[in-house]
């Protein structure tokens, strides 16, 4: 990461370039606002780390400068200890994060570090969107911003191009088979079929014939030759949603196929090689399941090459707005807007269905709402009233209480955290670890 420091004070210039040089980055060092905006105009720069009192211009100027300039810059700014209405004006100006002098070293290592992986991160999903640029594809492409869905996007765009098996993991309703269509699509398997297909639903005494096949003859009803879903998806990709439904005999047929990239039809005799990429999905601790035995361990572990973790809605909210209208389009009510009391209201729910409840929500107040304009009124009443309705644990009832009045105090102060804590009787700290905790972000 190429980092700007912008600071007056020689030694201080020189003692933070030091420093960060012997971390790895690349250092580009200014005394003044001018020479930094000719420095920016001229080099890749990735980070700006700029003093606040400069002098030719301030930090808050030389900031929004800087950005015209790139708007993709992160910023950090370092102030004077204790300006707190300084601390305020430099956030809303659109820095990253600001520290007080003196500059605690590992502390600002530590930021830098986690700037980098989401400059990092940001590049893959750029990747992504210009990836998908077939009409046919433009569907695929996942709604929300959240630093949950684009660390996502990040690590599939890194695991697509390989050919191994990935597990995917999330619960009910996150889009698994949404998010194996998009490491079709970034694979070199692209051209070639992908497959999907529910282990649940499958009828047990056929699901060997589904996956493998099956000859005429070789069970009652048999009246035909059946490719199976190995032979079709053969040359592209393979989906086994729900894997661990599979019954343990089929387990062991799986994990032969896998290491021998071979199968043998019901009834048959004959090997037909197969060449597929797996793609395995659940929403169940297949961990757990090795232990009470109903998993194979060695089928397990190959399936585990590469794992992906879909996160829950609760767990990217600020990604509602652009999941709503993205709904809203798929369903043909592009004229139908929710208002921002609605879209608060639904940043409070839960979500245990997910996504896809989220979906079922948004089809009945458009079809039940008396106006265009959905308002909080017209959500379900266990979206209005969590608390009342809330099926879940204790510790997910209070959480969500929890969560609503941090929310709420945040809303009220404008987002200033000192008064927040303030307020709610809390230290900044503790403050500032639940809002990590709920992944609560400004809008």
């Amino acid at each position: 990461m190429h980092i700007l420091i912008v600071d007056d004070e020689i030694d201080q210039r020189e003692m933070l370039g030091g420093f960060l040089e012997k971390q790895g980055f690349t250092i580009t060092l200014a005394a003044e606002g001018k020479e930094a905006l000719t420095l920016a105009g001229s080099q890749n720069i990735d980070l700006a780390l700029l003093d606040h009192r400069l002098p030719d211009i301030n930090g808050d100027e030389l900031l929004i400068a800087l950005k015209k300039i790139n708007p993709l810059l992160r910023t950090i700014m370092i102030t004077a200890y204790g300006a707190v209405e300084t601390a305020v004006s430099v956030m809303r100006s659109g820095a990253d994060d600001f520290f007080e002098k003196p500059v605690d070293l590992n502390d600002l290592l530590e930021r830098l570090r986690n700037l980098e992986q989401e400059i990092m991160v940001n590049i893959d999903v750029e990747e992504v969107n210009e990836s998908l640029t077939l009409e046919s594809e433009l569907p695929l492409k996942l709604a929300g911003k959240s630093a949950a869905m684009r660390e996502l996007i990040s690590v599939i765009r890194r695991a697509a191009p390989t050919p191994w098996t990935v597990l995917i993991r999330g619960e009910t309703g996150t889009g698994k088979e949404l998010i194996s269509r998009l490491l079709h699509l970034l694979s070199p398997r692209r051209e070639q079929p992908f497959v999907a297909i529910n282990c649940a639903a499958m009828p047990e005494n056929l699901v060997e014939s589904e996956l493998f096949g099956h000859e005429k003859g070789s069970f009652t009803g048999a009246n035909g030759l059946h490719h199976g879903h190995f032979e079709i998806a053969s040359g592209g990709t393979l989906m086994l949603d729900e894997v661990g439904e599979l019954p343990l005999g089929t387990q062991a047929k799986l994990l032969r196929t896998l290491q021998e990239k071979k199968i043998t039809r019901v009834g048959g005799g004959k090997e037909i090689e197969v060449d597929i990429r797996l793609l395995a999905a659940t929403n169940r601790d297949l961990s757990e399941m090795v232990k009470a035995g109903t998993f194979r361990e060695d089928l397990f572990y190959r399936l585990k090459v590469i794992e992906v973790e879909i996160p829950p809605l609760r767990d990217r909210r600020e990604d509602l707005p652009d999941l709503i209208k993205a709904l809203l389009e798929r369903h043909g009510l592009s004229g139908i807007k929710f208002t921002s009391d609605a879209i608060n209201t639904l940043a409070r729910y839960h979500f245990p269905g997910n996504i896809r409840e989220l979906e079922h929500i948004v089809q009945r107040a458009s079809t039940l709402a008396r106006s265009p304009q959905i308002r909080a009124s017209d959500l379900p009443e266990e979206v209005r009233y969590p608390e009342k309705n809330s099926s879940g644990s204790l510790e997910e009832r209070l959480a969500t209480i929890e969560y609503r009045i941090i929310l709420e105090a945040l809303e009220k102060h404008n987002w200033i955290q000192t008064r927040t804590a303030d307020s709610l009787g809390l230290s900044e700290r503790v403050l500032r670890y639940k809002i990590g905790k709920y992944k609560i972000r400004k809008p």
